[in-house]
Parts: structure tokens; C-alpha cells; sequence
């Protein structure tokens, strides 16, 4: 028998599936949500579209890729249309092909401007100036959401001989993204392809991504809008509304779209910054020395936050335990007494190509009985450390203990 408590709980239940039942019943039915639109945005619209017929059962169509590729079917049965940029919008809505309603245009979310480079970027590029140098060899994309992108970018500080330079070293224009994904996996002469970050991830196992700092990103929305088929239908309003729910902004921020404002407190110093780094406890992780993945990490940190390694000046004073991580293969070997290459190696190597300098403490030579020369090529010999970090606070290095 129920009690008063639980009928009123199990009415409750019935009224609030009755409520879903109607909400589905007011989107769902016969037909299909037809939504055509930019490649870039399409993995994310396309995990949207699943995850909105999966609410409220309605079935959703994207079709992607350039504009010429979709328009004519598009003006028969389009519902819904999304762009990479206002401006291939405003070119849509002019061309009064698809009747889109320009008072439904919504902006969705951005993504900032980035550059990938080939696995390891053996040509060091850190940010957009290095791009500049002789030798370096670009890819930039002419159409779609990246029309304009690589001079916004190359002109932000007002130097019109940057702008000459960098045009000087693309190798390649591209039509559009797919264009330059097939070129970026066909033509190993391609060093650098400027680009939007969402790019990385279909190219994850072929590229790096280095994100691009303050002084020349570029960020640009990808919006998305009804057409006057899609007035019509209310499953096509609410799928509007739930792109820009926090679901649909969960589903977008999965692919890398910048959807909610920067909480954090920004960095307030951009450029020259200086770091010593003292590493002597022999402590691993990952399979590497602890202090040495701090190292990298902080490296990373300062990447990330768009101040290129170019700006972040680093000196790391090994000493104590962590000593032996310094040495070269062999003398490693020796070491540990057994016959092994040093694990930190790599991770030392990488460092130093992220223009980290990394010093030993030479009473560790004399010490333990090793040479100069059994010491890794990146490992540079100070006579002291204590007086060398002290000597680099004066200077207005901060101090990390890692």
C-alpha cells in the first residue's frame, strides 16, 4: 500500500515525465533538422546534433565542408545554417539564397589563432616572429573562417615589413582547411601552418600546437542562424537554444571553442621574465627526474598563458642528489652501476631547445670523480651554486625551489 508521502512522490514522478513527454512532443516528429554549415565547427555541431535528437528525439542532419559544396541542396531543405566567421554570414544573408532571418544570427563561441608545426618543432618556432625567419616555410588558408587571418595577425603591431616578410615565406595558400590538412600530411616541406587551435586535434598524431601569444592572436566567433524553413519548426529554435545551453557549451569546450570569460587572474608580467631554478633532491616521476618535469611544466604554464618561450628566461642550478641526472649515457651507467641510458636525457635535450639553461654545481665533479666530459652537451659547469643562485636574485631573477 502506498502512504500519502509516497503516492504524492510517485504522482510527482508521473507529472514530471508527462511534462518531458510533452516537451519532446512539441520538437519531435516526422522530420528532419537539416544544418549545413563550416567544416571547422562541424565536430562539435555534429556531437550537438546527437546529443539534442538524443533529448528530445528529433533527428538532425549537419552537412559540412565549403559553401559551394552544400548551397544548392541547402536552399531546397535547410533549416539551420552556422558559419566560422560574421563575415561568411554576412555573405550568406546578402546572397538571399537560403532566406536566412539576419534577427536569428547567434554568436556561438571563439577560438584563438594558433600555428602547428611538424612533431618535436625542429625549427623552434615559439611564436609568430619566428615564422619570419629565413628558411621558414608556411601554410595559410585564403578562404572559409580563415580569410584574412594570416595578415590580422602578421600586421597587429603595425609594421608593414612583417607583414612583407612573412607573406615572403608562405609556400602554400590553401583554398580551404581541407585543403591544407591533405597538404600538411602529403608535403613534409611545410614547416608552419597558421591556423585556428580547433585544427590540432585532427592533426594530433601529424603536429604541435604553439599557442600564439597576446601580441598577435587573433580570435574570431562561429555563429549560427535559422532560415525561413526553420522559422517554422519549433525543434529548430530549440536546437538555437541548446547550442548555447550549458550543455551545448560543454560539447563545444570538449573541442577546444573558448566558451565562458577567463577567471583567472591574468599574468601582469609579459615579457623578460626571469627564473632560477633550484633542482637537488633526486625524486622521480614519470619515469624522469621530478624537479627537471617541474621545469618543463613551468615552461608549459607560461606557453599556455600566450607568453612565448622567447620572453621567459630560465636558469636551472642542479646540484646535490639530483647531480647524476646530468651525466652522459655511459658515465650515467657507471653511476647507478648498471648499464643504462640516462632516462632525463630527452627531457634535458628538450629543455635546452626551449632556451632553458641548465648549470651544474662543480663540486659535483670533483666529488664524485667525474670528468667535463661525462656530462650531457646542454650541462654547463657554475663553480658554485649557492653564489651563482644568489648572484642571479641580485640580478632580479624570482626563485623556485623545484
Amino acid at each position: 500500500m502506498f502512504t500519502r508521502t509516497a503516492l504524492a512522490s510517485w504522482c510527482g514522478c508521473v507529472l514530471v515525465l508527462a511534462a518531458v513527454q510533452v516537451g519532446r512532443a512539441e520538437v519531435s516528429g516526422a522530420e528532419t533538422l537539416h544544418v549545413y554549415g563550416s567544416e571547422g565547427p562541424s565536430p562539435a555541431m555534429q556531437e550537438a546534433a546527437m546529443a539534442f535528437e538524443d533529448a528530445y528525439d528529433v533527428k538532425v542532419e549537419v552537412i559540412s565542408g565549403p559553401v559551394s559544396q552544400w548551397i544548392e541542396k541547402a536552399q531546397t531543405d535547410a533549416d539551420i545554417i552556422y558559419c566560422s566567421a560574421e563575415f561568411m554570414m554576412s555573405e550568406l544573408i546578402h546572397g538571399g539564397k537560403l532566406q536566412i532571418n539576419p534577427a536569428t544570427v547567434t554568436p556561438l563561441y571563439l577560438r584563438p589563432s594558433a600555428i602547428l608545426v611538424r612533431p618535436g618543432n625542429p625549427k623552434g618556432v615559439h611564436d609568430l616572429p619566428d615564422l619570419l625567419r629565413p628558411g621558414v616555410r608556411v601554410m595559410v588558408v585564403t578562404g572559409s573562417g580563415q580569410t584574412g587571418l594570416w595578415e590580422d595577425m602578421a600586421g597587429r603591431q603595425g609594421d608593414a615589413r612583417a607583414v612583407r616578410t612573412f607573406r615572403s615565406n608562405v609556400v602554400l595558400f590553401a583554398a580551404n582547411s581541407d585543403e591544407a590538412q591533405r597538404a600538411w600530411k602529403e608535403r613534409s616541406d611545410i614547416d608552419a601552418w597558421v591556423t585556428w587551435n580547433i585544427w590540432y586535434l585532427p592533426l594530433h598524431n601529424h603536429a604541435d600546437m604553439i599557442p600564439v601569444s597576446k601580441d598577435f592572436v587573433i580570435y574570431r566567433q562561429s555563429n549560427v542562424a535559422l532560415t525561413g524553413r526553420g522559422e517554422s519548426k519549433v525543434a529548430a529554435s530549440r536546437f538555437l537554444d541548446f547550442l548555447t545551453s550549458p550543455d551545448g557549451a560543454s560539447i563545444f569546450k570538449s573541442w577546444d571553442w573558448i566558451t565562458e570569460p577567463a577567471d583567472a587572474e591574468p599574468i601582469s608580467v609579459e615579457s623578460d621574465v626571469t627564473v632560477v631554478c633550484r633542482i637537488d633532491e633526486d625524486v622521480a616521476q614519470e619515469g624522469v627526474g621530478r624537479g627537471l618535469l617541474r621545469l618543463r611544466n613551468l615552461m608549459s604554464d607560461y606557453e599556455s598563458a600566450g607568453i612565448p618561450n622567447g620572453q621567459v628566461r630560465v636558469v636551472a642550478v642542479v646540484h646535490d642528489d639530483a647531480a647524476y641526472w646530468m651525466l652522459d649515457d655511459a658515465a650515467y651507467g657507471r653511476q647507478v652501476g648498471r648499464k643504462t641510458p640516462n632516462p632525463n636525457k630527452a627531457l634535458i635535450e628538450e629543455l635546452a631547445g626551449m632556451g632553458v639553461r641548465i648549470e651544474l654545481c662543480a663540486t659535483a665533479i670533483s666529488e664524485n670523480g667525474w670528468k667535463p666530459e661525462d656530462l650531457l652537451p646542454s650541462v654547463r659547469l657554475v663553480p658554485g651554486c649557492y653564489p651563482r643562485i644568489v648572484d642571479l636574485q641580485l640580478q632580479g631573477y624570482a626563485y623556485l625551489h623545484l
